[in-house]
């Protein structure tokens, strides 16, 4: 009888132990992608905050090493509009977790603009018609 109680009562800690790490596992996920999320917020905010040129084509990209920021620029596919996109970092990910804003350029005080972004232009998805012009940022 000691020991029927002995086995099961083993049986119950090692059940309790694998959900406790699986609670575990799970809680470090979530740790992960939210400071991953507030990287590429930040990422956003301080890109909106920087000069960026008019004339390129693909993706143009700027980053803080010390932060670990980065936030690149391309225009859209439609009107006026160009993306921005923050970027952060999840580990043991190959992509970034990226956000989007939706913004337009403000007159230029040289060759460099600044940024104003669109009402509801935040999104963690890519807006442009074309997803393809959202491809990964070199």
């Amino acid at each position: 009888m000691v020991m029927l109680l002995s086995i099961v009562g083993l049986l119950l800690l090692s059940g309790l132990q694998r959900q406790l790490d699986a609670a575990i596992r799970t809680g470090s996920d979530e740790r992960h992608y939210l400071h991953a999320f507030n990287q590429a917020l930040s990422s956003l905010n301080w890109g909106m905050s920087l000069r960026w040129r008019d004339a390129e084509q693909g993706w143009q990209c700027q980053a803080l090493a010390p932060e670990s920021l980065r936030a690149c620029l391309k225009k859209a596919s439609g009107g006026e509009e160009w993306l921005l996109r923050g970027e952060g970092r999840l580990p043991a990910q190959p992509r970034p977790l990226a956000l989007y804003r939706r913004v337009i350029f403000l007159t230029p005080v040289s060759e460099d603009v600044t940024l104003q972004s669109l009402s509801q232009g935040w999104l963690d998805f890519c807006p442009d018609k074309e997803s393809s012009r959202c491809a990964d940022a070199q």
